[in-house]
């Protein structure tokens, strides 16, 4: 398996594909992440396997989550693993190159938030056995955070932020 960044042909493998649960075909959503690499937003890259991309992932190098904006902490973001492929360290090796990139930009923290309903049980287990752990400010529901006694639904905008030293 390769990791590799992102081009319009790589986009386009996504797109064709399958991949399951969590897998992002929207035309529109790649050719608005191919214009945030143009202008250096955002990294995305691919894990290829063969010919085929099995996944992807991204570092968003100023997140929208406030309280990682404020600390300038990039998010690792948008990552899914084909479903076939998903348990053979794919999303590992993903977030690695991602860490190692933030890295090299002298970045000493990542971040990442997480779905609360169990699709998300795999994500949950996997980015604490990284050694991600929670920032400490609750969960929120786009980006606001969540009150006591508010209702929210149970979506992918509900999410707990967890952060990582590198």
């Amino acid at each position: 398996m390769n990791i590799l960044p992102l081009t319009p042909t790589r986009a386009a493998s996504i797109i064709a594909q399958d991949g399951g649960n969590g897998w992002n075909r929207r035309e529109e959503h790649w050719l608005g992440v191919l214009a945030q690499i143009e202008t250096g937003q955002r990294t995305t890259l691919v894990a290829v396997l063969g010919a085929q991309v099995v996944g992807y992932g991204s570092l968003l190098w100023r997140s929208g989550y406030p309280g990682f904006a404020a600390a300038n902490i990039p998010e690792v973001h948008d990552l899914a693993t084909q479903a076939q492929h998903r348990g053979k360290g794919v999303a590992t090796s993903l977030i690695a190159a991602l860490e190692y990139l933030a890295r090299q930009r002298g970045h000493h923290v990542t971040g990442l938030g997480v779905g609360l309903y169990a699709d998300y049980g795999p994500a949950q287990r996997l980015y604490t056995r990284l050694g991600y752990r929670p920032d400490g400010h609750g969960i929120t529901y786009r980006h606001a955070p969540v009150v006591p006694g508010a209702t929210f639904p149970i979506d992918d905008e509900l999410l707990l932020w967890l952060t990582k030293q590198l």
